[in-house]
């Protein structure tokens, strides 16, 4: 390592070196062009298995740069503020090829230029999980990239930039708390959120980025969600009112699709991509958008009835809003329930079920892999028989 000379700023120089048998880099003026004011650019040159020169946005004249040292020498009188810019891009580059080499990770060239251009990526936490869901945007189903994309965007409420050294045990408490006292989040949604934060966490700790608090720190509680079933009587009157002529166009596009699910299972991802090209005859057939798996079930009556209805298929509307729409309805109608779209499939469910059908079948016609996920319904209308037989006690009363 050499100094540079009396007086000037001590600046610690950097000869091009071998970094784990494949990385070199120097600085270069580009001598072959020289511009209208008598400067020439300066470069640095990095060699990884393929050449790549990163312009310095520095330009002197040719006899102001040292090629042997690699710096610019005091004939310019910029020297000092230029050598510290060029010192600050070689230690860049230095820290992120020991960074690899800890993490026994392979280093490339590309690697290299966006570890260089999007420094903020081991810096903060919402930038880099960003960068990571956009990147696996293409593999992911679209469901999926919309609840993690939706917990991002809760975290970037809560604190941003977010920056690593920040993450603790602390930050999660606030944060958890912030979720239950402040949005008033229930408790699925808040482990929900926390699951995917701890996904992006492990893959910056992955990456070699260092935090306080590790992914495996985190403990995410396995919830049971909002299992709100509506019963026959219920479902009669919002067939009613989707029948009525005092029902909105937006409100019985709404409701076909709800109660059409109500009689299926399907899930809201199922009743936007199928099409009248998936009914054969008196059945359904598809391929269910969260699990990937084929399924064909046979319309009941109701069903069956529904598919005539154009209402079905009309109109353009978002998950939120739908939501949105059928808790607006519920209160307009006197049903005191938290109606949202999932309510249906746990509609069918619990119908299915109190109607004799059997829970291997259900398991089948929900696309559950596991039966113990649908063994959740059984209890249910275990739990709803149970409080129907204590009616017989008010006989004698």
């Amino acid at each position: 390592m050499e100094l540079m000379n009396q007086n000037s700023v001590f600046v610690p120089q950097f000869d091009p070196q071998k970094m784990n048998g494949k990385l070199t880099y120097k600085v270069i003026i580009k001598s072959d062009y020289v511009r209208n004011d008598g400067t020439c650019a300066l470069y640095l040159q990095v060699y990884l298995n393929s050449r790549k020169r990163i312009p310095l946005d520095i330009s002197v004249k040719l006899d102001q740069f040292d090629k042997k040292k690699q710096r610019i020498n005091k004939k310019c009188k910029n020297y000092k503020d230029y050598n510290l810019i060029i010192e600050k891009r070689l230690a860049d580059i230095n820290k992120i090829e020991v960074n690899y080499r800890l993490n026994n990770q392979a280093l490339t060239l590309n690697r290299l230029m966006e570890e260089l251009e999007n420094p903020s990526l081991r810096i903060d936490y919402i930038a880099f999980a960003k960068r990571i869901l956009e990147e696996q945007r293409g593999v992911l189903k679209h469901s999926t990239y919309r609840q993690q994309k939706g917990a991002l965007s809760k975290i970037e409420q809560f604190k941003s930039p977010l920056y690593f050294y920040e993450i603790n045990e602390q930050f999660l408490i606030d944060f958890r708390s912030w979720m239950k006292n402040s949005e008033k989040n229930k408790p699925a949604t808040i482990e929900g959120t926390i699951k995917n934060f701890k996904k992006y966490l492990h893959a910056a700790n992955k990456k070699g980025v260092n935090t306080e608090l590790k992914f495996d720190d985190i403990s995410v509680k396995k919830m049971v969600g909002d299992r709100t079933f509506l019963l026959p009587e219920e479902l009669k009157i919002l067939v009613k009112y989707r029948d009525s002529e005092f029902v909105t166009k937006s409100h019985k596009n709404i409701l076909s699709r709800f109660l059409f699910s109500c009689f299926t299972g399907l899930r809201i991802s199922d009743i936007e991509s199928i099409t009248e090209e998936n009914f054969i005859g008196d059945h359904l057939a598809f391929t269910m958008q969260k699990t990937s798996k084929f399924i064909r079930i046979k319309l009941n009556q109701y069903a069956n009835q529904m598919i005539a209805f154009p209402t079905l298929w009309e109109g353009k509307y978002t998950r939120e809003h739908i939501n949105r729409e059928l808790k607006t309805i519920a209160r307009q109608l006197g049903i005191k329930k938290n109606l949202h779209f999932h309510c249906s499939r746990h509609t069918f469910a619990t119908n299915f079920l109190i109607s004799g059908g059997r829970v291997e079948n259900l398991q089948k016609l929900l696309g559950h892999s596991e039966i113990k996920e649908t063994m959740i319904y059984v209890h249910i209308v275990e739990q709803i028989m149970d409080d129907q037989i204590d009616l017989i006690n008010n006989l004698f009363k």
